[in-house]
């Protein structure tokens, strides 16, 4: 093979040496054009990915600036929509996302029963583009009622196929090809094995390996007029495989990425053939991630096979970068797919110390300034982690890939001294990125939907208005420091835009004339998410074979024991004489008092609905209700109970929804309503609070309520979950789960763990800094006897 190295200038644009400018040109507009706009990506990392249903699901979320290759600043509202195996949408949420990260979780239950479940994250700006930049992560639920079977890590050796990927695309003739191929089972897990390619007289002309991850490469030569065919036989495997036909002539693109200082040589080859079917053609070279670019304008005039480009890496992005081929026509001839990786990466630091109160304190020092990190840490023989996935895979990785890596971690753990080799089989075995070329030149994006800020609340006012009319709404929470104002139109409309509205917070809306003064009227108004529906094919990771199960890898929960214990929620004092009760007075003999201990922090609604009455929030209407147990044939028809407040009637009852006991002194309930001759409902309520000014404060007769629904979910208060035994909780449980970790000035953080019996612990590692480093550290730490022990770099699985 003749190689002729021609050494061009190393800027990331290349100076040209033929053809017009003028493809160069409209190549450079195309690629402008269609990456114009910001590109955002999201990455989430779960504290495990199965899970027993009696436990807290948390994770937490990263998204990245493709453009500026940082956190996106601009984000605020992440949609999530969870699916079961059915394809059936479970549960959605909308969280809040701030300066690039989010947090939530879901309180598990009896309602998810034993599955796979789909966690789906998007933006409604990502419904702009063709390209899928969401994020999927697959969740196995157990319910603990049933056995589990564990998963082994043996491939299903029946379902084994095998797939072939010539470089380029093509097996050309009469010149040295490099073909990818990749052997996967049905659960598409690699599988690790030997093979030789024999030509039609079963003659051996070359071999191969595949590595664990079942990528594999093979060199070969071949002829027109022959047939090849893969050969595979072992123990395990009998599998004979025809390659694809040989091709008279085209281009193949190869590179070599593993020179010394930085270099990459790329080459553009064909055969005798094509040297005289491509005379006075010109092609691009177009070196390109996201909006940047690179160039070079090349022919076979010269009479050479091979056209070589130099170049220096340090110009190029870091991660998946694609190598296309365009003709004249401005037609993509062939692409091939290479990773570059950073050329220095920073390194974290794990510690391990015993402390007095029969804790373990993990110190970390990441090597990055201003990071914002989440840790997961399980117990040594934790079987919850069965996909190993990196914010570096995310990011750098599968946001180029048609077919993404999801269990990708192994190509950026720094103890894997093969994981360059292996990510140069796995870009051979890619068939092309995810940008199709066709599309980058004739089809580029229009955006249609909007990076969404905050929810809207739009609302009406039952009163007609004047055409010089100046009212104007006012929209206030004291408990939640919210007080804004808006204009009321002509229509008697009005709305909040770009608003931080949470899950079943309590509003008040009040109408406001050009005095300052309050105005009594009908408000009506309710929560709007402008979130779309994701527009692209739901990608479900399904299994679609079942898991190899030997007799013996069942595992039953304990079934925990009968619930023995006195219920002590009760928080209040029935009639205590010890505590003098202030209003007994204003109720007559048949209302039963109590008087509020400190420290109840219940809501009032909630103890009402304990004490006679049926309590909770209309799914329909959005408006809280309190009903009589007594008068239950009546069904929601039944009036409710009459409710004061500091003896001043309460008229909407929404404004219940978040009061506690903790503002409360008394509360006196009587059924009969005998306690208020003016009683129109079913019975009596008074709450007289502690503070005498509170009524003031929370209360006026002209004013509205609304709790909010399709707002923000609130994060949950993660709790790790208890099991009946050590050996569950060493196989499911969690000893820590830090979503929020900001790394002090010297790159530094540190969590407290309880000790327990472990003696090594699980770590999962991930974040990012504000200036775009990523940190990603799967890690197997060690506890000694001594009072500090450094944490031993152990991948696991050794």
């Amino acid at each position: 093979m003749k190689l002729i190295i021609k050494t061009f200038c190393l800027l990331f644009f290349f100076q040209s040496f033929s053809q017009t400018v003028s493809n160069q040109e409209k190549i450079k507009n195309y690629i402008d054009t269609y990456f114009n706009y910001e590109r955002e990506i999201i990455h989430v990392q779960f504290n495990k990915n199965i899970y027993a249903n009696s436990e807290d699901l948390a994770f937490k979320g990263y998204v990245w600036s493709r453009n500026t290759n940082s956190p996106n600043n601009n984000t605020a509202n992440i949609q999530l929509i969870v699916y079961n195996e059915k394809e059936e949408i479970v549960l959605q949420q909308l969280l809040f996302t701030n300066k690039g990260t989010f947090a939530g979780g879901v309180h598990l239950n009896d309602k998810f029963k034993t599955g796979k479940y789909y966690f789906h994250f998007y933006t409604n700006w990502m419904n702009n583009f063709k390209e899928d930049d969401s994020f999927v992560q697959t969740i196995e639920i157990i319910d603990k009622n049933d056995s589990y079977n564990f998963k082994t890590n043996e491939p299903n050796w029946k379902s084994a196929t095998v797939t072939i990927h010539p470089e380029s695309g093509s097996i050309i003739n009469d010149i040295n090809n490099t073909i990818g191929v990749s052997i996967k089972d049905c659960n598409k897990k690699g599988i690790e094995t030997d093979g030789i390619i024999v030509d039609s007289k079963s003659n051996e002309i070359s071999h191969f390996r595949t590595n664990k991850m079942g990528n594999g490469a093979f060199y070969l030569i071949p002829k027109t007029n022959e047939t090849y065919t893969l050969k595979i036989k072992s123990d395990k495997l009998n599998i004979l495989q025809i390659l694809p036909k040989v091709q008279e002539t085209g281009i193949i693109i190869t590179y070599n990425n593993n020179l010394p200082n930085n270099k990459l040589i790329i080459d553009a080859k064909t055969n005798e053939k094509g040297l005289d079917f491509y005379q006075n053609k010109k092609f691009s070279l177009l070196i390109q991630q996201d909006g940047k670019s690179a160039q070079k304008e090349f022919s076979f005039d010269n009479k050479e096979t091979d056209q070589t480009l130099i170049l220096d890496k340090q110009n190029l992005s870091e991660g998946v970068n694609i190598i296309r081929l365009i003709d004249e026509d401005l037609n993509e001839i062939t692409e091939r797919l290479i990773y570059i990786y950073p050329t220095s990466n920073p390194i974290t630091t794990l510690e391990t110390k015993n402390t007095v109160n029969d804790s373990i304190a993990l110190y970390g020092k990441t090597g990055v300034n201003q990071a914002n990190l989440s840790i997961s840490v399980l117990p040594e023989n934790n079987i919850c982690t069965n996909q190993k996935r990196s914010i570096i895979g995310t990011f750098h990785l599968n946001a180029y890939l048609e077919n993404p890596e999801i269990d990708n971690y192994t190509y950026f753990d720094q103890e894997n001294k093969a994981k360059k080799q292996e990510m140069e089989l796995l870009m051979l075995n890619q068939n092309k990125s995810k940008f199709l070329w066709e599309n980058i030149k004739t089809n580029p994006p229009k955006t249609t939907n909007h990076f969404d800020k905050g929810v809207t609340i739009r609302g009406t006012v039952d009163k007609i208005m004047n055409a010089d009319s100046k009212y104007t709404m006012s929209l206030f929470s004291l408990k939640n420091s919210v007080f804004e104002k808006t204009t009321i139109d002509k229509d008697s409309h009005f709305k909040f835009e770009n608003f931080f509205a949470q899950d079943s917070t309590v509003f008040i809306l009040q109408m406001i004339n050009e005095k300052n003064a309050t105005v009594a009227a009908k408000i009506q108004a309710k929560v709007f998410p402008n979130q779309n529906m994701f527009p692209l094919p739901m990608q479900f990771d399904k299994t679609i074979c079942t898991t190899e199960k030997s007799p013996d890898n069942g595992f039953k929960f304990k079934n925990p024991p009968g619930n023995k214990a006195i219920n002590l929620n009760e928080v209040v004092v029935k009639n205590n004489a010890k505590k003098a009760l202030k209003h007994q007075k204003d109720m007559s003999s048949f209302a039963t008092a109590y008087k509020i201990d400190e420290g109840s922090f219940e809501r009032v609604l909630d103890f009402i609905g304990r004490n006679g009455y049926r309590t909770g929030m209309d799914p329909q209407t959005g408006e809280v209700f309190i009903r009589s147990n007594r008068n239950s044939y009546l069904g929601d028809s039944s009036a409710p109970p009459t409710v004061y407040i500091d003896n001043m009637e309460v008229f909407d009852l929404n404004f219940l929804f978040n009061l506690s006991l903790s503002e409360v002194d008394e509360i006196y309930i009587d059924q009969s309503g005998s306690s208020d001759v003016t009683s129109r409902g079913h019975g009596t309520i008074k709450i007289f609070l502690k503070d005498v000014n509170s009524m003031n404060k929370y209360i006026t007769v002209k004013y509205t309520t609304m709790i909010v629904t399709n707002g923000f979910t609130p994060n949950i208060k993660y709790h790790n979950s208890l099991f009946e035994t050590p050996e569950e909780f060493n196989y499911f449980g969690t000893l820590d789960w830090s979503p929020n970790i900001a790394t002090k000035d010297n790159s530094s953080f540190e969590i407290k763990l309880p000790k327990g019996n472990q003696k090594e612990f699980q770590v999962y590692l991930e974040g990012f800094s504000d200036d775009g480093q990523l940190v990603s550290e799967i890690r197997k730490v060690s506890l000694s006897n001594n009072t500090s022990d450094t944490a031993n770099n152990i991948k696991p699985g050794q």
